[in-house]
């Protein structure tokens, strides 16, 4: 999170029942000592028993699955082992590690680490898994109702859809309160995560933390920090989030930078050229109007989309038209020259390349009737973390309306930041004396915090705001558009100062840009 489109809800459903199981974690069992097994491919693999419950050592454990992707220099090189999240909250470190990012962090830091990452507790193949439904088919139905997508607000001049989206609330809310049997919802949250990492490294004989983490991992990361400060050896939180107002249940501020991303897209395609965007026009700010042209003509008149080869079908319309281009700005030196390809042909009324961006949506329906995990929980274990992470933020219908018009002007992609919302004002599980701050801390050794100049959900101001509670934490900035270094352009400047900065410390002076070494829209796309 990832801070990940949540509100794409039809690609996140075709990737719930399409998660491919490659190793069986059903027989590793989890012990108070990592043994690790071969998974994957080039992988290893445990499962570390924790306490559900720091404050009852004996009591209920937690199974935490780990994955290595393991160092490969001499033993007397090694220097720790990097713990890294991914994101979300929610994500996968288990299924993200060997998919997207382990080979990439051992490039930057060199083979004298071991990458170790994980599926925060509640997550994915960590036991016991935040679960509100009985069945996968339950879960699926529930939110292919596109009424409980919060991306819709402003798609519509209906009035009674925040009321809906907030009786929604207060139903998943109930669900999770009665079906927690594990007991796990009040000692899901950040808090107890950072005291995993700290269980970590000191079953890996490590007396300090080496961390990376990205969006939601700076939240862990910068918690961490603020709890365990004489414990941190090098800690990077990347694509930084306002960690504050995490905890104040807060997160309207991080769309401050989002509409700064498109524009990137739009003063990008114009500087490319026809040759290389395919949605060129004669000025950025036409090409602005002609997107704004094909959202009003996909409000008035839906487009079917159908492709028989790959049994793609869906309806594209305003909401959904909306997510993919902001679900693009996440990455994109990777989307933007497949959006413009797309806009373009759609102009034309043509709907190739929209098909297989959302090629798979029917799979969502191919579910199992029983109760087969793991399949991915993302969003029952985002909306567990985030809401109970923080203060209490209840309310009425009325209230929740008014807190959108708080903001609904901040940014044309505020509809998308609703879901936190949402999700949160019918929460009903809250642990008293949980950690709410104060996000700050004298560290034993200075924090990396690095931002993006265009980040659609994580501004370079918050960055900047988490930096300021640690001293000696330094924010290198790279010059780009999309969420952290990972998906905003390579860039050998930056991923020099990271090197460096864990290999022998080395922090770059305050004020430091790096640019990137690629183009948003290169020659061969």
């Amino acid at each position: 999170m990832t801070f990940r489109s949540l509100v794409f809800l039809t690609l996140l459903l075709s990737s719930s029942c399409a998660f491919a199981q490659t190793f069986d974690w059903s027989s590793v069992q989890a012990t108070a000592n990592f043994s690790w097994i071969d998974c994957y491919d080039g992988f290893q693999c445990t499962r570390l028993k924790v306490p559900l419950d720091y404050s009852k050592e004996d009591g209920d454990s937690v199974g935490l699955a780990l994955i290595k992707y393991a160092a490969t220099s001499s033993a007397n090189d090694y220097r720790g082992m990097v713990l890294f999240n991914p994101g979300g909250p929610g994500g996968s470190g288990v299924t993200e590690l060997p998919t997207t990012y382990g080979p990439r962090i051992a490039q930057v830091l060199g083979p004298q680490y071991d990458i170790v990452s994980f599926d925060p507790r509640g997550v994915g193949v960590t036991t016991p898994r935040a679960e509100f439904f009985l069945t996968e088919t339950e879960r699926n139905l529930w939110f292919a109702d596109r009424t409980q997508a919060a991306g819709t607000v402003n798609a519509t001049h209906d009035t009674t859809l925040i009321p809906k989206l907030w009786a929604g609330s207060q139903i998943l809310g109930q669900l999770a309160k009665d079906r927690d049997t594990a007991g796990l919802l009040p000692f899901i949250g950040t808090e107890n995560v950072a005291r995993d990492l700290l269980r970590i490294i000191d079953v890996a004989g490590q007396e300090k933390l080496l961390y990376w983490g990205i969006s939601y991992g700076s939240v862990l990361g910068a918690t961490f920090a603020a709890m365990f400060p004489d414990r941190v050896d090098r800690l990077i939180i990347d694509g930084v989030v306002d960690v504050e107002n995490w905890y104040l249940g807060d997160l309207r501020g991080e769309v401050e930078d989002t509409d700064k991303t498109l524009q990137a897209f739009f003063d990008g395609c114009y500087a490319a050229g026809p040759t290389r965007c395919a949605f060129y026009a004669d000025s950025a700010s036409q090409i602005q109007a002609n997107l704004q042209s094909l959202y009003d003509s996909v409000l008035a008149s839906p487009i079917p989309v159908y492709d028989a080869s790959s049994g793609t079908y869906a309806i594209l319309d305003f909401t959904l038209l909306k997510s993919v281009i902001f679900t693009s700005l996440y990455t994109p030196y990777l989307y933007f020259p497949l959006i413009a390809q797309g806009l373009a042909e759609l102009q034309a009324g043509n709907v190739s390349t929209f098909s297989k961006l959302l090629a798979g949506g029917a799979a969502a329906y191919e579910c199992n009737t029983g109760n087969n995990p793991p399949y991915p929980n993302s969003q029952e274990a985002f909306t567990a973390i985030n809401c109970g992470d923080a203060v209490e933020v209840g309310g009425s219908a009325a209230d929740l309306t008014t807190y959108w018009d708080s903001f609904k002007d901040k940014s044309s992609f505020a509809d998308s930041w609703m879901y936190q919302r949402v999700g949160c004002v019918g929460w009903k599980v809250y642990r008293e004396g949980r950690f709410l701050g104060p996000i700050s801390g004298n560290t034993s050794f200075p924090l990396l915090v690095i931002g993006t100049t265009a980040d659609p959900v994580a501004p370079l101001s918050a960055a900047k705001k988490t930096a300021a509670g640690f001293p000696g934490a330094v924010v290198l900035t790279q010059d780009s558009a999309g969420h952290s270094t990972f998906f905003s352009g390579s860039s050998n400047c930056t991923d020099g100062y990271i090197r460096s900065y864990f290999f022998n410390g080395t922090l770059p002076e305050e004020g430091t840009v790096c640019s990137v070494d690629q183009e948003l829209f290169p020659a061969t796309s």
